[in-house]
């Protein structure tokens, strides 16, 4: 109880305590704090199988003082609808993508392999996914600014970025249509990795982390935050910019696809907070549906990063795992802007039925 009551402190404390001994950790190991964070063949020696099992348990630590404080506030998911047909029909299509990866990497490696080589099937597909969210989200920007809702500047400008932020990432994805307009790379840019028009490859290795990480923050943590009111509310409208337990549910699906970045932390750490922070929805949640979706994920996370782990080393290349998890990535934001643009519909009416009963 009285963990309960003094819950910002002791989060705190715990944390501060296991971010000391991860640091202590990374300088034994690697000899400085950004060294891991490199791409190559996944270390399992002992000492590396037990910096994994710190990031577990101190993984396990964070939610746990994060779910116990949920528990004590009665936040407990009972007002949580069912999922509609439509999202249990995509969240099994969804797993039936992930077991089909799996048993192609199984089976036919090359094959694996030549889905996610450029322009064949992955990589455009990532890229019209970004496009349609974007599209999504500019269709909600009329709406948000003719219709009378408070805080409709703050709604309208939130749209505006993130709608130019997935249309941007879209055309990174396909180089700006270089390859189907057929110009040529100027002098400026050949410099990069592949030597094409984007600026993503100039530092592969830090671009990739930082996007990894900003869509852990994004599509994973802010809504296990917002579920379990840790997040204060502060700002009326902003929860139509979080994602909902399904969103959280179908996005974790990336995170499980590591093989040449599996020894970073950042890696790492996300993997074990995600499954924790699952397992934890799981036992908030009431609908028995949504429990045993939770459920279901949680083992499938498991499975997947084991099965990649295990034969990861019979893909053609070794960074193939990492382009699936990037169109995991570009599927997990499609799902956020129709979360978005149901969000906003919601709160329209919300703000219509206020206005009349005045």
């Amino acid at each position: 109880m009285k963990i309960i009551k003094n819950f910002p402190k002791y989060l705190g404390t715990s944390l501060i305590v296991l971010t000391v001994i991860f640091l202590a950790i990374e300088l034994s190991v690697y000899g400085s704090l950004l060294a891991s964070l490199t791409e190559g063949m996944p270390m399992l020696s002992q000492v590396y199988v037990l910096r994994s099992l710190f990031f577990i348990v101190a993984s396990a630590i964070t939610i746990a003082l994060i779910h116990q404080h949920a528990v004590s506030r009665q936040q407990i998911l009972t007002k949580q609808k069912p999922w509609s047909k439509g999202q249990q029909t995509t969240a099994w299509a969804s797993l039936f993508a992930v077991f089909l990866s799996l048993g192609l990497l199984f089976l036919r490696p090359a094959t694996f392999s030549y889905l996610v080589r450029e322009d064949v099937f992955v990589e455009p597909l990532s890229a019209l996914l970004f496009f349609a969210s974007s599209a999504i989200l500019i269709s909600q920007i009329r709406k948000a600014h003719h219709q009378r809702i408070s805080n409709s500047y703050f709604v309208v400008a939130g749209l505006c970025i993130l709608a130019v932020i997935f249309f941007l990432i879209a055309m990174e994805e396909v180089s700006w249509f270089q390859r189907v307009a057929g110009f040529e790379t100027p002098d400026a840019f050949s410099r990069n990795l592949q030597g094409e028009f984007n600026l993503h490859n100039f530092a592969t290795n830090k671009v990739e982390y930082a996007f990894y990480l900003g869509t852990f923050l994004y599509l994973i943590v802010l809504p296990f935050l917002h579920l379990t009111s840790v997040l204060p509310k502060r700002f009326k409208g902003l929860e139509n910019f979080i994602g909902g337990s399904f969103t959280l549910c179908l996005s974790s699906i990336f995170i499980a696809y590591n093989y040449d970045m599996w020894n970073a932390f950042l890696t790492q750490v996300p993997y074990s907070l995600t499954i924790f922070m699952l397992l934890s929805l799981c036992v908030l949640s009431r609908p028995v549906q949504i429990k045993r979706a939770f459920a279901i994920f949680i083992i499938t996370l498991l499975i997947t990063q084991g099965v990649f782990l295990y034969l990861g080393h019979t893909m053609p290349r070794i960074w193939d795992a990492t382009e699936y998890k990037e169109g995991f990535i570009a599927f997990g934001f499609f799902l956020y802007s129709l979360n978005v643009r149901h969000n906003l519909s919601l709160y329209r009416d919300q703000i219509v039925t206020e206005i009349e009963a005045t």
